[in-house]
């Protein structure tokens, strides 16, 4: 897969250098993104209904409104990519994660359901990011408030996803 560029710091928005930190350099962000959807996948088909459906605390997600919650981000970053190199200067809003969760009701969608949507998802991301010239990677707009590239959107959702994965790790499955 295509390289991009790991983006510089006036690129996006502070708070997501949590995301962009956990980020190999050393390995092209559009591979991580294609072997992170493998390892999600195989995880997932691992855990019992139960585990999937269960918060790690009270007023915490289960693990299916997990993966619905990184389906939401993704869809949402590659629009705002998309919104970007295309060139598109109109400022796009805030989202409501919570909300976004709450009205998708993921622990009532059969896990192979959410499964294919999780991986239809990625396989579009890779698709668009995949198309893009370097040139068009290095376009901006704005993103809730604050200024944000293309090639910061590939690397926010695969930093975001890391971060989730840990969390799973540390808190679901411990």
């Amino acid at each position: 897969m295509k390289k991009i560029n790991k983006p510089r710091d006036i690129e996006y928005a502070l708070y997501y250098d949590q995301y962009i930190a956990m980020v190999p350099t050393d390995i092209s962000v559009l591979d991580q993104l294609k072997t992170s959807a493998k390892e999600v996948t195989a995880l997932y088909k691992s855990l019992s209904a139960e585990t999937l459906t269960t918060p790690y605390a009270e007023g915490k997600w289960s693990l299916k409104d997990l993966l619905m919650h990184l389906i939401d981000v993704e869809r949402v970053f590659v629009y705002r990519a998309m919104r970007f190199a295309r060139m598109d200067r109109t400022p796009l809003p805030f989202f409501d994660e919570n909300e976004f969760a709450k009205q998708a009701q993921a622990d009532k969608i059969p896990l192979t359901k959410l499964l294919k949507e999780y991986n239809a998802c990625r396989n579009l991301t890779l698709a668009f990011f995949n198309n893009l010239t370097a040139k068009q990677t290095e376009r901006s707009g704005t993103a809730s408030q604050a200024a944000m590239s293309v090639r910061a959107c590939a690397w926010i959702i695969m930093g975001h996803e890391l971060h989730h994965r840990k969390i799973i790790m540390e808190r679901y499955l411990k």
